[in-house]
């Protein structure tokens, strides 16, 4: 039965909606309407469970599914569920429309009982993992994964480099704190992990996937050996380079000229009395890391308060903590915000032109030295280990984390992770966070068995051609071709739909989103719209169930009103839609088809918002060459910190 629960929001839309036509209207195409005050309190989802049987399908007409959605899938082991956000996209932003609002909720409502018509139950799958985790390790983030992971009794195995002494983690690791405290964390991890594996070596082979990796390992005693682990952790931490200014610096020509690190440690063995006045000359075209900033405030106040002239010439100095900054100047550091152009040796030692971007002026100092810091980039090793496990690089030659803000440990593919200065520049806490983030990651996979349910993509061997470009645009991986035919790995899987679209056959169908369905819940919409708003044009938008989604639901908590003519449909990915189903929105009358996908860069798939913009750029250019509008389709990005941009994107108000 087609059952339909509409909320009031504590009695509160009944006041902006009329409640009793949306009934009215409902009873036509539901079995069964129902009303009630606090759907997502305790009272209202116990009268929801007792009115509910096994084979039911059910709209729920209330407020967002990123509110309700959660008691309710806790609740309810129903997933043949469509949820209309009759609040945060009808009552809250059309305030002052209410008949036209009122309209906009039964077209939606109808939208949602053809939805029912094509859902599916979720797919189920159950794989056994292998119980075991290799970290890649050369950082110091590794040695604190590998720690956690014993503590939490999983098996692990820790790769380290082949050249590799008793100092190496505190050499490499001195910009991520002061040396005290690094010193002692250090000894302190090194404590935790005596019983942990520890081999010397670097990866030769990967195979397999997430749960079960078959990775090859060339070590320093034992030669080439192959274990399973059922996810993988790169931690292979930082390593120091000098930036491209030294030579022009006259490093390597003067003995005057010398790194920041190596002056520091000498300082600490000369007198009180042998006090120097030291340029520190900060590449101006390098950006500069809060580490990488906070690092240089330290040394200098150090090397300040042994009574030292210390002279720092910036570009831009960031830090996290603004009380180095100050200790720093305190001490008696002097910052200039320039350039140093030029540096010649004479008896009296260095002279030092510094070009003031600030104050437009120039000026010639003495010092007894010059201290270049260095620059802190990944390991050689670390571009070697990305390309030997398949996953990708920013152009620094960082690991790329496949979304930063939700998914800041998780590479491109999946079950592969990223801690510490395999990322990025991070301090020894944001490097310990970060540890603790991939192992928790990697201890949900070899928790065996791996549960997951979701969509799933089903594909049509006799309509498949094996072009492989489902190969290509899936992001995870989750697609494979195996005896001359395209296989679904469902433990790889992020239930974008991207193939979808990537298909020129129509081969793949996603379950509860083939364009059969599309195609009728864009006319319903229409027919349902001509019904009650007339000639009044209307908009579609195709909102990816992330970042846009968020956005247009969040326009409705800060009253950003739009035009009522304008209804979202969510999409598991804007990577999903493709020219068939926005030409089939405007075939159904659509004034315009709006494609809302994340920002750039932001995917939570990865690729989504690049490929939705493709998808509605070659749609434009099929409309300009059969003499039709081309405005009538774009592609924006929109984000929950963007509230208004639903309503710039939507000027038709009917």
């Amino acid at each position: 039965m087609k059952k339909l629960f509409l909320c009031t929001c504590n009695g509160t839309l009944n006041k902006l909606l009329d409640f009793t036509r949306i009934g009215k209207e409902a009873k036509a195409i539901y079995d069964v309407v129902e009303v009630a005050d606090n759907l997502c309190l305790e009272e209202g989802l116990a009268e929801l469970e007792k009115g509910l049987s096994g084979d039911d399908r059910l709209v729920i007409g209330a407020c967002s599914s990123q509110i309700i959605g959660v008691p309710m899938k806790q609740r309810i082991k129903n997933d043949l569920v469509a949820f209309v956000p009759l609040r945060e996209q009808v009552g809250w932003v059309h305030l002052e429309e209410g008949e036209s609002a009122t309209n906009k909720a039964i077209v939606l409502l109808s939208d949602a009982a053809v939805q029912l018509d094509y859902m599916e139950s979720q797919a189920e799958f159950t794989e056994n993992m292998v119980g075991r985790v290799l970290v890649i390790g050369g950082g110091i983030a590794g040695l604190k994964a590998a720690s956690d992971l014993h503590r939490l009794g999983v098996e692990v195995t820790l790769l380290e480099p082949f050249k590799l002494d008793k100092h190496h983690y505190l050499q490499t690791s001195v910009f991520m704190s002061d040396a005290d405290t690094l010193r002692s964390e250090i000894q302190e991890i090194q404590k935790t992990i005596l019983d942990v594996e520890r081999i010397r070596g670097e990866i030769r082979e990967v195979r397999g996937q997430l749960g079960s990796y078959e990775v090859t390992i060339n070590g320093a005693k034992d030669g080439s050996m192959t274990q399973e682990f059922g996810a993988i952790i790169i931690a292979s931490g930082n390593q120091q380079s000098l930036p491209s200014s030294a030579k022009k610096m006259r490093y390597g020509k003067s003995e005057r000229v010398v790194t920041l690190d190596s002056l520091i440690s000498n300082s600490k063995k000369k007198r009180a009395k042998d006090r120097s006045t030291i340029l520190v000359a900060v590449d101006f075209d390098a950006p500069m890391s809060s580490v990488e900033g906070s690092h240089l405030l330290r040394t200098t106040r150090d090397l300040a308060a042994r009574g030292n002239t210390i002279i720092v010439v910036y570009s831009d100095i960031q830090t996290e903590d603004e009380n180095l900054y100050r200790e720093a100047r305190d001490s008696g550091v002097i910052f200039i915000r320039g350039r140093v152009t030029r540096i010649k040796e004479n008896d009296k030692g260095l002279s030092c032109r510094i070009e003031n971007t600030l104050e437009s002026m120039q000026r010639d100092v003495i010092a007894d030295r010059v201290a270049i810091p260095r620059l802190i980039g990944p390991t050689i090793e670390t571009t070697q280990i990305a390309e030997k496990l398949g996953v990708e690089c920013d152009d620094s030659g960082f690991i790329r984390t496949r979304y930063s803000k939700m998914k800041p440990v998780q590479t491109s593919r999946r079950g592969i992770f990223v801690a510490g200065g395999a990322k990025m520049p991070m301090s020894l806490s944001d490097a310990m966070a970060s540890a603790q983030n991939a192992v928790l990651e990697a201890f949900k996979i070899v928790r065996s068995p791996l549960v997951r349910s979701g969509w799933i993509p089903v594909i049509d061997d006799e309509e498949c051609d094996v072009c492989k470009a489902c190969l290509d645009a899936c992001p995870n991986d989750a697609l494979r071709l195996m005896d001359d035919r395209i296989v679904h790995i469902p433990a790889h899987c992020e239930f974008c739909g991207i193939c979808v679209s990537a298909c020129p056959t129509r081969a793949i169908e996603f379950q509860s989103h083939s364009k059969e369905s599309w195609f009728a819940r864009f006319e319903a919409i229409a027919a349902t719209h001509k019904r009650l708003e007339g000639k009044k044009p209307f908009s579609l938008v195709f909102a990816c169930s992330e970042c846009a989604n968020a956005s247009i639901d969040q326009a409705g908590f800060v009253g950003k009103q739009y035009g009522t003519g304008s209804y979202v449909i969510q999409f598991p990915c804007a990577g999903m839609v493709s020219p068939i189903e926005i030409l089939k929105g405007l075939v159904v009358g659509a004034n315009r088809v709006i494609v809302a996908h994340c920002p750039p860069g932001g995917c939570h798939h990865q690729t989504g918002d690049h490929l939705s913009e493709l998808v509605v750029s070659l749609t434009r250019d099929m409309l300009r060459e059969i003499g039709q509008n081309p405005d009538r389709v774009r592609a924006t990005y929109m984000m929950a910190a963007m509230p208004d941009k639903m309503q710039k994107e939507v000027p038709v108000r009917g």
